[in-house]
């Protein structure tokens, strides 16, 4: 019942595919969406507008805007921009006017045969498209872009072939895909051997973009508390060997040595220019691991304490500074990979100059009972190691909790922590300690990052989210009996008793292990049986997920330089650029060979099976007397058959005609030559 109609709908649908009364608008709002997903809402508000207003006027509801209309549409568009992005050149903003202008570019069309403006906006559209990945190289926006350029390319097809003539959606459909198919193998040949060069190829600011997420510069009362919320992934590890322990899980980050009793922030950043060896020695527990960091805009990497060998072929100026953390020369944009060796063990040999002195400095009429109570200590113990012992006891023998959840402190908020509130985060807990270890003569910074890791079993890696950002502390310590020297890490949040943890703290770290997390009404009705294998079920197509975008991000977007020459010396040949040359070349040459060879045999394959039939045709002709000579073309035949055989004539007409399309106008397919094929096995002269 359906079928006819639905035969139908296929062959006649080009008719709406051509036509940008319905569909132009429609399809340039679904490539906006990634755009739109970042916008402000009124930007959103006056995109939906305009399209909307251009599909009504193509379907003869309004009007098209006069001039006057639109030259106010382009100053409220140019008002929207001042407005989202100031005066600041950045990618979105770019964007942000790139969108505006194709949309408005729509009024300018006349009608579906003005191909000229219609093709600017397709045109407009694939750059749009393309630029997406200026921001983002996600598997699944890759897919996103490439379905999109292909319905824009059946788009163009279908309005380059008005006003003559028009193809049904699956024809234009399957001329399409074998044009992608084609361009396929030269994508490959170009990626895996067009030279690569170290960073991206070009570049504009992102300032004061609102988009950044994860771990600053700096450090305030509950900066670090409004990322344990986000489920948002920081960076993916791989291990060559098992990992380390839980307790070894640092990943550092930021050290923060300069405050005023409020803000934490880095002093002035310089290269380590002495060899590892000379500051660090004694190192064990080697751990060997490539981190793939998700872009977060910041000049700092993370990598396990302590970093002693780090490769990072594709980051512009990467070098590791005298705090012992590694960081770029520019921010990163892009997701970045890097391969990094560090030892879980070491002994620091020596101090940098004037290090300690930064390290000891107390804010000058900051949090006074802070400084007391460190005073304190420092005049009734005479070791380090045992003010430092009488730091983390405080927390340990006080009503202390750890909370996510803790209450504003802005005035002198060490003081107010230590001896008020008693509930706080990590932040809170770093910031006051080393607090009272420099207000006590010991020499400490605070040290932000990440703590632990979440195992993905369906791709053998692991991932660090933004829940996980952590604080703790550095102090340092001459060599004494305990054998600890220099410096080394603390983490008072570690002395706080399960019995205090908060049950907040647990939702957090624990939310992705139980089902609250997914909001399903029914849930609750389902026996505990069946709420673990429905959890089992959506952790499994999560990791899965990850799992794909984790292999995207080693093999397509991790294929530099090393890696590529790691396919050269594969391959035997030598890794150079001369080489990479001669083989994209050499590779390209030979593909278009095939391609051509591939197309003429396909032409001679369609043209003998027309030839031998239409031979057949001359051989049924000259058996009943007409003596066709080899000289003589379809069109004289034509005209000498119907002459003698008048009653043939229709047949005959089609026979010829099919047979010019086929040989000469190049418009054989392959149910035009079917046919041809059929009609002369079945004819037959009297």
């Amino acid at each position: 019942m359906y079928k006819p109609a639905l035969n139908w709908l296929l062959k006649n649908f080009s008719l709406l595919l051509i036509s940008p009364h319905t569909l132009l608008p429609v399809f340039l709002f679904i490539i906006l969406l990634p755009h739109l997903s970042s916008t402000p809402v009124f930007f959103i508000f006056y995109i939906v507008l305009v399209l909307i207003w251009f599909l009504l006027h193509t379907l003869g509801i309004i009007p098209r805007p006069a001039r006057w209309v639109r030259f106010l549409l382009l100053l409220m568009a140019l008002m929207i921009l001042v407005i989202s992005y100031g005066f600041v050149f950045t990618q979105t903003a770019s964007l942000s006017l790139l969108s505006l202008m194709m949309c408005l570019k729509l009024f300018e069309i006349d009608n579906e045969q003005d191909r000229r403006n219609i093709f600017l906006v397709i045109f407009v559209a694939y750059f749009i498209l393309i630029s997406y990945f200026l921001h983002s190289q996600d598997i699944f926006l890759g897919a996103f872009i490439l379905f999109n350029l292909f319905i824009l390319t059946l788009v163009l097809s279908s309005f380059n072939r008005l006003p003559q003539s028009s193809l049904s959606l699956i024809k234009n459909a399957s001329i399409i895909s074998r044009l992608f198919t084609k361009a396929l193998p030269i994508a490959i040949i170009l990626f895996l051997f067009f030279p690569r060069i170290p960073g991206p190829l070009w570049t504009l600011p992102e300032f004061g973009q609102s988009g950044t997420t994860g771990l600053s510069d700096k450090m305030y009362p509950g900066s670090i508390t409004s990322l344990v919320n986000s489920d948002e992934i920081a960076f993916r590890v791989s291990f060559q060997e098992s990992p380390p322990t839980a307790n070894n899980l640092y990943w550092r980050g930021p050290v923060l040595t300069k405050t005023d009793g409020f803000l934490w922030s880095q002093k002035k950043q310089q290269a380590l220019k002495k060899p590892f060896s000379s500051i660090v020695s004694e190192t064990s527990g080697l751990v060997h691991y490539t981190v793939t960091l998700e872009a977060h805009q910041k000049k700092f990497l993370f990598t396990l304490e302590m970093p002693i060998q780090f490769k990072g072929d594709t980051i512009q100026g990467a070098y590791l500074n005298t705090d012992l953390q590694v960081q770029t020369k520019n921010s990163l944009y892009q997701l970045t990979q890097y391969q990094v060796t560090s030892s879980t063990h070491f002994k620091f040999n020596t101090v940098f100059d004037n290090e300690l002195q930064e390290a000891l400095k107390f804010p000058k009429i900051s949090n006074p009972k802070t400084y007391q109570l460190g005073k304190s200590w420092q005049n009734s113990l005479s070791d380090k190691q045992q003010i430092v012992t009488a730091g983390l006891n405080y927390f340990k023998d006080n009503p202390f909790y750890y909370t996510k959840q803790p209450d504003a402190m802005v005035v002198n908020p060490s003081d107010e922590f230590l001896f008020d509130k008693k509930r706080g985060f990590c932040e809170h807990y770093a910031s006051s300690f080393v607090l009272l270890m420099r207000s006590a003569g010991v020499p400490a910074r605070v040290v932000t990052g990440y703590q632990g890791i979440e195992r993905n079993d369906v791709g053998d890696y692991y991932i660090v989210r933004q829940s996980n950002a952590h604080a703790w502390a550095e102090v340092w310590l001459d060599e004494n009996s305990s054998g600890k020297t220099g410096w080394v890490r603390v983490d008072p949040t570690a002395m706080i008793p399960p019995e205090r943890i908060e049950a907040d703290i647990f939702q957090t770290y624990l939310g992705r292990l139980n089902f609250s997390t997914l909001n399903i009404p029914e849930l609750p009705e389902l026996s505990e049986q069946q709420k673990n294998l429905l959890y089992n079920a959506y952790n499994q197509l999560r990791q899965a997920i990850d799992a794909i975008k984790h292999t995207w991000n080693n093999w397509i977007l991790g294929y530099d330089q090393s890696k590529q020459s790691l396919l050269l010396t594969l391959m035997g040949l030598s890794a150079n650029g001369q080489t990479l040359i001669f083989l994209m070349l050499g590779c390209l040459i030979t593909l278009l060979i095939v391609f051509q060879i591939n197309d003429h045999y396909k032409k001679y394959k369609k043209t003998d099976q027309v030839l031998k039939s239409y031979l057949k045709f001359i051989d049924k002709l000259n058996q009943s007397g007409l003596g066709i000579k080899p000289c003589e073309g379809p069109e004289a035949i034509k005209h000498r058959v119907i002459q003698k055989f008048p009653e043939h004539q229709i047949i005959i007409q089609n026979i010829i005609n099919d047979y010019l399309k086929i040989r000469y106008a190049e418009q054989g397919d392959k149910d035009l030559i079917l046919s041809f094929i059929t009609q002369i096995k079945h004819f037959k002269l009297k």
